[in-house]
This record gives structure tokens, C-alpha cells and sequence, in this order.
């Protein structure tokens, strides 16, 4: 199939914005779409359409993962006029026709890949959604997207196997808790070391129950994880899982909040990261691969990361160059994060030994990764 990327977009999310100032508004995605149309051209290529008239998620979608009594609950605070939630977490009153809007596009752009209408897409959403679980929002986040998408695939027989790849610099709790006793969803997240860091959730020994032990991984970075330590953990423990679990589909959930500009994560992932992160778990996925939004505020670098994520699922050599240089990223502060991460994924691996065919080799070709 020839390479093709859609990108699914539509300006439903404009009516989800918030009378007090929130990092959570419109303008998050609005710089992209614009810089993407605008002084990009990127929908004149042929190889890149843009996706904007798609269904919103009907309540029967909803219903698949949420309980009827919280989306009840969403669209009477909605139609009261909204307000804040708590958990950071808002409500307008149009927001129920924004985070419907949202999952339908996500649903969308996984569909438009399973089918092979596509082999990649870009759902650029908003509100969020992988905080969300079925009875309760948090973080932004009103409606779980991934999930409501994953269930929907499985209920329509376009795939049953189904991997979630979360590298949000934040866990994605509402995934973990919806699928914790699933074994036909695997949500590995990769994110800060949540001992100290939103949501406080997402913890190494949280790898499902019942039926579902083993099926959920929480992959926990230290403050100054970057772009070596990302992929470090895709060849160590993504790669040797998805060969292990052999699943029927992948998605990835992108938060724009690890890199190394966002002045709360402390994570340091560079747009070179986010390109090879991308570019490699694509070509591990049969060169197929949606990718959908989830956090991210610096609106100034979004714009910059959805280009760079864009061409990885393209092809294109990477657009940017932020490398940070020795003196952003001291080598002292440098081994001891990789000392850390070593140290945890030596215990994630002995903890799911059971369950996947790990070869372990650490950090013996990162070099060769990053600079292939």
C-alpha cells in the first residue's frame, strides 16, 4: 500500500473552552491545524488528507466503556451551564458535543488504518481523554478516547488483540483501570515516576488482575528521561511485547507534555525522540500506526512536535533539530537517570518475566539507535 497519512480533525472542540484560564483550551490544537494548513500546505500533498466530516461517538459507543450514569451525568452538568469538576477537569455547555466529537475522530482514524484506507493517521483532538475511566473524568479528560475506539474495533470484528502504546509524560490511569482485567488489551504507559507526579497512579506492580494480570505494564521514567531512555524501553520492553503478545493492532497516545520545553514534567525527550519514537514503533507495526493527542500545553512547541510526528507516520526526514547539547543535559545528571531507569526496568522485567520473552541487553545499542 502506498504510504498515507490522514489527519482527523474538525473544529467541534472550539465550544469546549473554559471561563477561567486553562493550559486545556482551543488554542492547543488551533496553532496546529493552522500552521499545518496554512503555511505548511501540508493537505495539498497526496500522500496527506485531511479527515474533517466523521460521526461523533454515538451513547452506544460511549456505553462500551462508560456507565450510563456518568455520561447522564455529563450532559445534565452541561446543559446546567457547566463549570469545574475538580481534578483540573471542566465542563462547558457545549462540552458534550466536544468530547463526542473527539472520541468519534478517534475512532475515525483508527478505522481509516485497520481498514487499510490508510497505514497511518493523526487524530488531533481535543478534550483528552486517557485520564478518563468508566465512571469518572480527571486530568482534562471527559471521555476515554483510546478506549472508547479500542471497543468499538473489537465490537465491529476489525481487530480483537489490541496494544496501547501511552507516552504521555503522565499515566494513563483511566486506560489501566478500564482494561485492568482484560487480557485483550495490553495499555502500556510509559511515563514520569508517578510517586510524586499527576496522577499518582500507574505503578510498576499495577499489571492487571484476574484474567488481565500481566496485560497492563506501567513503564516508570525519572525526572531527566529523554530521548536514549525512550528508546531504550521500546527496544527492551515494547519490542519483546509486542512479540510476545502478537497483537492484532497498535496505537500510540502521544502527550506533547514529555519534552524537554514543558516546565512541569521534567522530562527531556527532544522532537528527534518523539521522530525516532514514532518512525520505529511504526515500522515494528508493519509500518501501520494511528496516533492520537493527549496532553501537551506549550502551544508554541505543540505545533513544532505535531510536524515532527507527522513525518515520522510519512516518512520524511525529521523537520526539526532540537538536540540539547551537554550543557542542558549535564552528563552527571545524565548517568544517574539512566542508573534509575536501569534499576526499574530490571524490576518491570522480573515482575512480568512470566508473561513475555524478554532479552535483556541494556543500553548495548542505543548509540546504534540513535544514530541510524
Amino acid at each position: 500500500m502506498e504510504n498515507k497519512c490522514a489527519i482527523v480533525y474538525n473544529s467541534n472542540h472550539i465550544v469546549h473552552r473554559s471561563e477561567m484560564s486553562s493550559p486545556e483550551n482551543p488554542t492547543r490544537i488551533l496553532k496546529i491545524i493552522n500552521f499545518l494548513q496554512g503555511r505548511l500546505k501540508l493537505f495539498t500533498r497526496p500522500d496527506c488528507e485531511l479527515i474533517t466530516e466523521f460521526s461523533s461517538a454515538s451513547d452506544e459507543d460511549l456505553l462500551r466503556v462508560h456507565d450510563s450514569g456518568y455520561i447522564d451525568f455529563i450532559k445534565n452538568y452541561c446543559k446546567k451551564g457547566g463549570g469545574f469538576l475538580g481534578d483540573s477537569t471542566y465542563l462547558a455547555t457545549n462540552t458534550f458535543k466536544a468530547a463526542a466529537s473527539s472520541a468519534g475522530a478517534v475512532i475515525t482514524a483508527n478505522e481509516l488504518v485497520v481498514t487499510d484506507k490508510v497505514n497511518s493517521s493523526f487524530a488531533l483532538v481535543r478534550p483528552p481523554g486517557h485520564h478518563a475511566s468508566s465512571d469518572k473524568f480527571g486530568g482534562y479528560c471527559i471521555f476515554n478516547n483510546a478506549a472508547i475506539a479500542v471497543r468499538y474495533l473489537q465490537e465491529n470484528n476489525l481487530a480483537q488483540r489490541i496494544l496501547i502504546v501511552d507516552i504521555d509524560a503522565h499515566a494513563g490511569n483511566g486506560t489501566m483501570r478500564i482494561f485492568y482485567e482484560d487480557p485483550n488489551v495490553i495499555n502500556l504507559s510509559v511515563h514520569r515516576d508517578p510517586h510524586d507526579f499527576y496522577p499518582h497512579d500507574g505503578f510498576i506492580h499495577q499489571i492487571g488482575r484476574g484474567k488481565g494480570r500481566g496485560y497492563n505494564i506501567n513503564v516508570e521514567v525519572p525526572e531527566g528521561s529523554g530521548d536514549e531512555e525512550y528508546l531504550t524501553i521500546l527496544e527492551n520492553i515494547i519490542r519483546p511485547v509486542m512479540r510476545s503478545y502478537v497483537p492484532d493492532y497498535v496505537m500510540c497516545l502521544v502527550g506533547f507534555d514529555a519534552h524537554y520545553t514543558d516546565n512541569q514534567s521534567n522530562l527531556q525527550l527532544t522532537s528527534n525522540g518523539y521522530y525516532e519514537f514514532i518512525k520505529r514503533l511504526k515500522a515494528m507495526n508493519n509500518d501501520k500506526l494511528c496516533v492520537i493527542l493527549e496532553g501537551g500545553y506549550n502551544t508554541a512547541e505543540n505545533v513544532n512536535l505535531a510536524h515532527t510526528i507527522i513525518y515520522a507516520l510519512l516518512g520524511e526526514s525529521a523537520p526539526y533539530d532540537d538536540t540539547m547539547d551537554g550543557l542542558s543535559h549535564l552528563v552527571t545528571q545524565g548517568v544517574k537517570t539512566r542508573s534509575i531507569l536501569e534499576n526499574k526496568l530490571i524490576e518491570l522485567i522480573d515482575i512480568l518475566d512470566d508473561y513475555y520473552d524478554f532479552k535483556y541487553d541494556l543500553y548495548s545499542t542505543t548509540t546504534e539507535m540513535l544514530n541510524d
